[in-house]
């Protein structure tokens, strides 16, 4: 089941705000661009909220790159 969700996106929100290479940030639409920025900021600044209670705490350049690869994925799977 693919569940439609739409998202209102400001022209300002698609920033490039964390230097994604531009050979993708042109691939992605507003709206993914949206997706993008807004995930990583939350998971980059909240660790905590993603991961299981008992799990350790993750270096904070580790925990980046999951971020990163987190909010990319969702960026991709933004339709138009």
């Amino acid at each position: 089941m693919v569940e439609i969700v739409e998202l209102k996106v400001d022209r300002k929100d698609g920033i490039n705000r964390h230097k994604v290479p531009l050979r993708q940030w042109r691939k992605w639409s507003l709206a993914g661009r949206k997706v993008f920025n807004e995930l990583y900021s939350a998971m980059a600044q909240n660790q905590k909220l993603f991961l299981h209670p008992h799990q350790n705490k993750i270096s904070g350049r580790l925990w980046k790159t999951t971020s990163w690869n987190a909010a990319w994925i969702a960026a991709d799977a933004v339709r138009r």
